[in-house]
């Protein structure tokens, strides 16, 4: 018994140095879902309101740089007014060949635009059409006219009289400021300022200074393309984020539900030290805890079958010299006490090595080391046998017998030995138990389409506490055997007593 006592203390010194799992640490907020979910909503809700106008203003700014180097290569209508003011001044006092000298100089940088000089005098000086307009000369040869296809695909007509009459020059001058092409007059030295030098005028066609007239659908379709494209990010991000983290709860909970070798789930590996890290690490942890706990639990059966095997062995040898003893005794000369008391002995010593036997044959039964040799045997003979080498005992405590059991054999693939055993715990449980009732019954019934030998008694039922004393192995034993036999059984429990069925699961 010492020797039990100190290797159980020496287990339990042992169990202290198995490894634990590492503390956990600290989790960081840059590291957790939430940082990386608030991450997520604010790309979202920043890239709609500060992301998309960035990219349509980059847009606009490089969209005009290269229009207005392809669609409008001399810019737009005010830079080449200011530039046509802007050389009319230079030419204050100049001659006439000067002046003629510069404009061909000038429509050398803008080839494609018409230009004609007006003297004081109104006269038609100098006609330049460029490569957009085409020249044609009316049935006066001293009148010009200058035509151009405008952007609608029309011919508009400029009509340059040899001679201008202030009627003419005014009339002209009003339609210069919205027609098309675009018609700039200038008066020399004065831009707006008429200095008496006359007057030069610049044609340019509208196409060469407008935007194209799709550059409203390509905003259009940028800004679409934009806006789909930042959603589909957003979407793709989210399903990602989500994506992981399914990933990873579907791995967790695959690993719950995968018990390893023993029975218990193997440990996760923790990828990521954020919430799902953490319970991670608390799965682990329990995994940790059900293994220290199954490996207790093994050690203290092992403990406790050698425990049981031992004291059953110490215990045989005292018990077998006692009953020499007793045996001796009945040879002697003793009162009626005397005799009283060796009898009580004798049956104390009765109960004593049934119980060693019990918990030899719990032992063994737990352990898996109890063989059992199933053969088809006549159940209810066997029953009667029992109740036979029961019938001095029952009468002894004055029960009233009833046994009622067919004639015809019922066969069952028991052990002979195993359900003797049975029946024998089951009868001496009611002499222990009801014997208050002083009544037992042994019959056959039909359960659940089988037959079912019934052992019924008038005893006070199953209590919680009872008066008697008892281990309980026996119903154990009876348990464990009734199940290595695969045989069923049932318990009805009331004021009126008990009624145990046996049935086989085997019987149709």
């Amino acid at each position: 018994m010492m020797g039990w006592f100190r290797e159980r203390k020496a287990k339990r010194a042992e169990r202290h140095t198995i490894s634990q799992p590492p503390n956990r640490p600290k989790m960081k907020f840059g590291r957790s879902l939430m940082s990386r979910y608030i991450l997520l909503i604010l790309a979202a809700v920043l890239f709609v309101p500060v992301i998309v106008p960035l990219t349509f203003i980059g847009y606009v700014v490089f969209t005009n740089n290269a229009i207005s180097s392809e669609a409008a290569p001399y810019g737009d209508a005010t830079e080449m007014t200011n530039m046509w003011l802007r050389e009319s001044k230079k030419l204050n006092g100049a001659s006439d060949q000067a002046i003629d000298t510069q404009m061909r100089e000038i429509q050398k940088k803008y080839p494609r635009s018409a230009m004609y000089h007006v003297n004081a005098e109104g006269r038609t000086l100098l006609v330049l059409a460029g490569e957009e307009a085409k020249v044609k000369y009316n049935s006066a040869p001293s009148d010009t006219t200058i035509q151009w296809t405008v952007k609608s695909g029309e011919i508009k007509e400029t009509r340059i009289p040899a001679v201008w009459t202030a009627n003419y020059a005014i009339q002209f001058m009003k339609k210069a400021l919205y027609r098309d092409p675009l018609t700039v007059v200038s008066y020399i030295g004065g831009g707006n300022e008429d200095k008496g030098q006359g007057f030069m005028v610049l044609e340019v066609n509208r196409k060469m200074l407008e935007r194209t007239q799709n550059n409203g659908l390509r905003e259009f379709i940028y800004l679409a393309i934009v806006m789909v494209v930042v959603f589909v990010i957003f979407i793709l991000l989210s399903v990602l984020f989500f994506a992981k983290i399914r990933k990873r709860l579907v791995h967790l909970q695959m690993a719950m539900v995968a018990p390893g070798t023993e029975g218990i789930p193997n440990p996760v590996h923790i990828r990521r030290s954020d919430e799902i890290g953490h319970l991670e690490e608390s799965f682990n942890q329990m995994v940790y805890r059900l293994t220290d706990s199954l490996q207790r639990e093994r050690e203290e059966e092992q403990l406790r079958k050698r425990l049981v095997a031992g004291l059953s062995h110490d215990l045989r040898t005292p018990l077998t010299v006692i009953r020499g003893h007793m045996h001796a005794l009945h040879k002697e000369t003793l009162s009626e006490q005397g005799i009283h008391a060796l009898n009580r002995m004798e049956s104390k010593m009765q109960d004593l090595s049934e119980l060693i036997d019990n918990m030899l044959s719990y032992n063994l039964l737990t352990s898996g080391r109890y063989t059992l040799k199933l053969e088809q045997k006549d159940v209810l003979r066997m029953v009667r046998e029992a109740a036979a080498s029961w019938y001095p005992v029952w009468e002894k405590e004055q029960f009233e017998i009833d046994i009622d059991l067919p004639e015809a054999p019922l066969m069952w693939d028991v052990d002979e030995q195993g359900m003797r055993r049975v029946l024998d715990n089951l009868f001496q449980n009611v002499v222990r138990h009801a014997a208050s009732g002083r009544y037992i019954r042994i019959s056959t019934e039909q359960l659940q389409g089988k037959t079912a030998v019934v052992i019924e008694d008038h005893g006070p039922g199953i209590q919680p506490d009872s008066g008697t004393k008892g281990t309980g192995l026996g119903l154990s034993i009876v348990d464990l055997l009734i199940r290595e036999m695969d045989l069923r059984k049932r318990v009805d429990s009331s004021d009126a007593g008990v009624r145990t069925y046996l049935y086989s699961s085997k019987e149709g």
